[in-house]
């Protein structure tokens, strides 16, 4: 059971981070929120207007049928439009996992939204409104990527008389979670249509496109101290930073009093952001002192800020090879991988249960590098040098290192699936067979270093290491990022 429940809190998070997170997009009107602040565009009355305020979102869980209830609480107002707007929102989603892969489809449970707008009241109940969305996330080693469509129909009765606003919605979402970035994007398209049951021919529509983006990014810098007496000249600090942007665009009639409309239209476009407080952790000082100078002095000394490399260790060696078990803990320190301890449980004898054994026959628990090498074997990050061995004392090949990282984001199928193709490399004959696709989709994503030879089988030393893995969090950082942000919004 323990572990039923594990696998869906897991996969929650995966798929309801806006509940987890509580400053994502909340993925159901196109809005946007910080810490103590939400807001949205409607664009009932025929303009947009902008509303803002709280919104509260509860989530429970069952273990038993893999669903999430979820609840939205949302109170909003725009003061110099005197509109203010209340809506709650139930709604349940189902889990369907399958291998590294989860389904998930929302399903609306109940509805109330109430509008008031000058003396107009604008009300939607659950009869007058359908909506469903089902995402697909593919979790990878170390990220998840993510995909949805949602459609809606929704129509509000105004005043409680003939007259109605129907809004029909599609809308598209993407997104990606790691240790070092995250980013969710939606496009909501919106056909608004207003209808009079008495007077036919006070009718109009407008149509509106909402993007809306959220982002999470971990940036590093080296703080060096102004007072001399002090017992460490600086360190590296970490910046957390969530931002959220909404974009619109809106092709809407000019309403006049008494629902007269003309035959201009209103067009337009506008965007408003909102940002949250930046977390500022400090790093650990490391010991080491023989890597300054060095061409990767400051990748090393990062990686042991975080005690990815010894952090009490005076001498480091970065010219020296890196080992296979260095490297494993090298991975978990620096993208922050939760080490998963085994539970002890008493059987009815009250004997304790024996511990699962390791995963390689040669990396015993006393190992250093043990608990490390367990979790990037669990997670498939690293294999072993056949099936019961590990060799963590042996060095890490160039080869080796590269293919762990393009694991690590879940690209390796990504290569040329009929294998004919060539790294562009001089010694591409070689690089390993089962290391090539990983090379090949490295070279392309431009994670390896200029040059005719890539030398696949050479030791990689631990400066080297530092490098990559330094490379690896830029990418996470700033090129994946903006394929999932800028790409999409500025497409």
């Amino acid at each position: 059971m323990k572990k039923i429940i594990a696998l869906l809190l897991t996969i929650t998070i995966l798929l309801t981070p806006l509940s987890s997170m509580a400053i994502n997009i909340p993925g159901y009107e196109g809005g946007i929120q910080n810490e103590n602040t939400y807001k949205e565009v409607i664009f009932v009355t025929g303009k947009p207007i902008v509303m803002e305020g709280s919104l509260t979102i509860k989530t429970k869980g069952k273990s038993k049928s893999n669903t999430v209830t979820e609840t939205y609480t949302y109170k909003l107002e725009n003061i110099k439009e005197d509109a203010k707007l209340s809506r709650t929102i139930k709604m349940t989603v189902t889990l369907e996992p399958t291998g590294n892969q989860i389904a998930s489809t929302r399903t609306l449970d109940s509805y109330k939204e109430t509008i008031n707008i000058g003396k107009k009241r604008y009300e939607a109940k659950d009869e007058f409104y359908q909506w469903n969305q089902g995402t697909i996330t593919h979790q990878t080693p170390l990220l998840s990527y993510y995909a949805g469509d949602f459609v809606a129909t929704k129509t509000y009765k105004v005043d409680k008389g003939t007259e109605n606003v129907t809004v029909e919605t599609t809308g598209e979402l993407v997104g990606y979670d790691s240790p070092w970035s995250a980013t969710e994007t939606q496009t909501i398209d919106y056909v608004i249509n207003f209808s009079d049951k008495l007077k036919p021919d006070k009718t109009w529509q407008g149509t509106a496109t909402v993007e809306a983006s959220y982002n999470k990014t971990k940036d590093y810098s080296y703080a060096e101290n102004i007072p001399w007496q002090i017992s460490f000249k600086g360190g590296y600090r970490v910046v957390e930073q969530h931002d959220n942007v909404l974009k619109y665009n809106y092709d809407l009639p000019k309403v006049t009093e008494g629902n007269n409309t003309s035959k201009a239209r209103n067009y337009g476009k506008d965007s408003f952001s909102i940002d949250t407080n930046p977390i500022i952790t400090r790093l650990n000082i490391p010991a080491v002192r023989d890597v300054l100078g060095h061409q990767y002095e400051e990748e090393l000394l990062l990686l042991a800020s975080m005690d990815a490399l010894p952090l009490n260790s005076t001498y480091l060696g970065p010219d020296s090879s890196m080992s296979r078990g260095d490297f494993a803990k090298a991975i978990v320190k620096s993208m922050d991988i939760p080490i998963e301890k085994q539970e002890e449980t008493k059987k009815k004898s009250r004997k304790k249960q024996e511990p699962t054994p390791p995963l390689f026959k040669d990396v015993k628990r006393n190992h250093r590098n043990f608990d490390y090498i367990e979790e990037v074997g669990k997670r498939g990050i690293m294999v072993g040098v056949d099936k019961d061995n590990f060799r963590p004392d042996e060095p890490l090949t160039r080869a080796e290192a590269y293919a762990i990282i393009i694991r690590l984001l879940g690209f390796q199928n990504l290569a040329p699936i009929n294998k004919n193709y060539n790294t562009g490399y001089k010694d591409d004959k070689a690089i390993p067979a089962w290391a090539k696709d990983h090379i090949y989709v490295a070279k392309e994503l431009g994670m390896t270093a200029k040059g005719d030879y890539f030398y696949p089988n050479r030791e990689i030393t631990k400066g080297e290491s530092a490098k990559l893995l330094a490379d690896f969090i830029h990418y996470l950082q700033i090129d994946l990022k903006n394929d999932y942000r800028e790409n999409v919004l500025n497409n």
